[in-house]
């Protein structure tokens, strides 16, 4: 990828995020709550906070869920395309060694984007009061707690060190247990 197409995409990823916040922002700054306001969650979320409003939440529900469907209809449209490209220069490669390398890498980041996106999504399709309040919670934690926890090993699990460390790790706990057998 070239320079400017980075920078290009950079900005394209900024501009989008700052302006479907922006729009959040102003919709969620017109609504009233006279309810509780205390947020019965870890961070100010954006289906958390409608939940508490007492006025018509009607339009930022319906941007909510359409921007999370574009989001990641967008996103896995994006990923096949990039992937069906990728697959089509890893099928070139001559030695099967280098292959295996290949899939290997795209496996690992298959796996991390699938831990971040499916319970993102969740989280934001659901609308209302769909799911219980720790119900919302778990499927917050997964997606900002779970995929950085994991991505480190994730990632390092490609690594020959770390398999063999975790292999010596095994031998060394399994093998105690099977001799007093």
């Amino acid at each position: 990828m070239s320079r400017a197409r980075c920078y290009g995409v950079m900005v394209l990823v900024y501009t989008t995020g700052f302006l479907t916040s922006l729009v959040h922002t102003v919709l969620a700054g017109r609504l009233s709550f006279c309810r509780a306001r205390s947020i019965n969650h870890f961070f100010c979320e954006l289906p958390t906070l409608l939940q508490l409003s007492c006025s018509d939440t009607r339009a930022n529900e319906i941007l909510q869920v359409s921007h999370a469907g574009l989001n990641t209809v967008g996103s896995v449209l994006m990923i096949l395309v990039s992937y069906t490209y990728i697959l089509h220069i890893i099928l070139q490669i001559p030695l099967a060694g280098r292959r295996l390398k290949a899939y290997s890498t795209c496996t690992s980041h298959l796996a991390a984007i699938t831990i971040f996106y499916t319970p993102g999504t969740l989280a934001y399709i659901q609308v209302g009061k769909a799911c219980s309040q720790d119900q919302a919670k778990l499927v917050s934690a997964c997606y900002t707690v779970l995929t950085p926890a994991l991505n480190p090993l994730i990632y390092s699990l490609r690594n020959k060190e770390v398999k063999g460390a975790l292999r010596r790790l095994w031998v060394r706990k399994l093998v105690p247990h099977l001799a007093r057998l």
